[in-house]
């Protein structure tokens, strides 16, 4: 099996990094929203429905294009008829993707960023995902596991180790940090069981995460609109929120990192969720002031080269042998 062309691994790597920054920014942004007054409630629900009113289009049935389709409508199939809002998903599997990668992970993640310190949620996050991917392949699956994986593995958990010795100040008064840090442990987790049945499963990315992001608003916007507080951030935060919540990490994030994946295939595409820690952490700087401590920055570089070093790419980038005469 050959791998991708030559224009394809660049358009690849253009997507890649375009996900990469999103997710950055995505990450910085929630940090800042939790200081702007934003309950996790508020940045769930701008998440999920500014994304399901960008997804809605992809999801829409075009005429014409399915004549079978028009044949069930034509016969009265209801069912069949609203079958794009579940993407075509069975109802069991839309489910658990929607815990996943729905509110129950949103909720998770936000409160964690109200509580603990964002070089925190960079590292703990993706590296959970990590272990809980390779977890899922080799006990499911019964696929062996490279040393190479093994070794990175094992300098994730070395980061994560690193970055629960130093318990700073909680930003909620009366809450620990490590509470902050069992919410990017449980997220974490959750994003991880969404990448080993997304590959196992094989998903169409637009139309699952599509599907998924709809059930997600319908469910968040009752709750909010009843728990709406009185005092609410200005419109400008708003605005700004819905920028990094639903345009940033619930749509354009998740459809390039989708194309890259498709483009380059899992392996090589894996490495660009590795570069959000560091980015995310040199965006905190300039835009919330946050500089890390000694410690965080050896918890960010254990955890960063073992998600590099998980993905074998040393062994796979053999030097040319130089021809003689040239």
């Amino acid at each position: 099996m050959t791998g991708p062309e030559p224009d394809g691994r660049r358009q690849g790597a253009g997507f890649g990094l375009m996900a990469c920054a999103c997710w950055a920014v995505y990450n910085t942004g929630t940090d800042l929203g939790r200081a702007w007054g934003f309950s996790s409630l508020d940045l769930m629900t701008l998440r999920f429905c500014v994304a399901a009113l960008l997804f809605l289009p992809l999801l829409l049935p075009r005429s014409g294009q399915d004549p079978a389709a028009g044949r069930a409508q034509a016969t009265g199939a209801p069912l069949r008829r609203w079958r794009w809002i579940t993407g075509g998903l069975p109802l069991r599997r839309l489910v658990l993707l929607t815990v996943c990668i729905g509110p129950p992970f949103t909720l998770l993640i936000n409160t964690g960023y109200g509580i603990a310190p964002l070089a925190h949620a960079v590292v703990i996050s993706p590296g959970m995902t990590m272990l809980t991917a390779n977890a899922l392949s080799v006990f499911l699956d019964r696929r062996p596991m490279p040393l190479a994986r093994m070794a990175g593995l094992l300098l994730v958990s070395g980061g994560l180790i690193a970055m629960a010795l130093e318990q700073p100040a909680s930003k909620t008064p009366g809450v620990a940090v490590w509470l902050g840090d069992l919410c990017f442990v449980g997220s974490g987790t959750l994003w991880g069981v969404f990448t080993y049945l997304s590959a196992r499963w094989q998903l169409d990315p637009v139309r699952a995460t599509g599907a998924v992001t709809l059930v997600s608003a319908a469910l968040v916007l009752p709750p909010f609109w009843l728990l709406l507080p009185h005092e609410v951030p200005p419109p400008a935060a708003w605005a700004w929120q819905v920028l990094f919540q639903g345009v940033l990490g619930g749509c354009l994030a998740l459809l390039a990192y989708m194309r890259s994946v498709a483009l380059l295939g899992p392996g090589l595409s894996a490495i660009f969720p590795a570069m959000v820690p560091p980015l995310a952490v040199l965006l905190a700087i300039p835009l919330t002031g946050a500089w890390p401590s000694v410690t965080q920055w050896s918890g960010i570089a254990l955890a960063s080269t073992g998600l590099v070093v998980s993905l074998d790419l040393i062994s796979k980038r053999k030097l040319p042998v130089p021809r003689k005469g040239h």
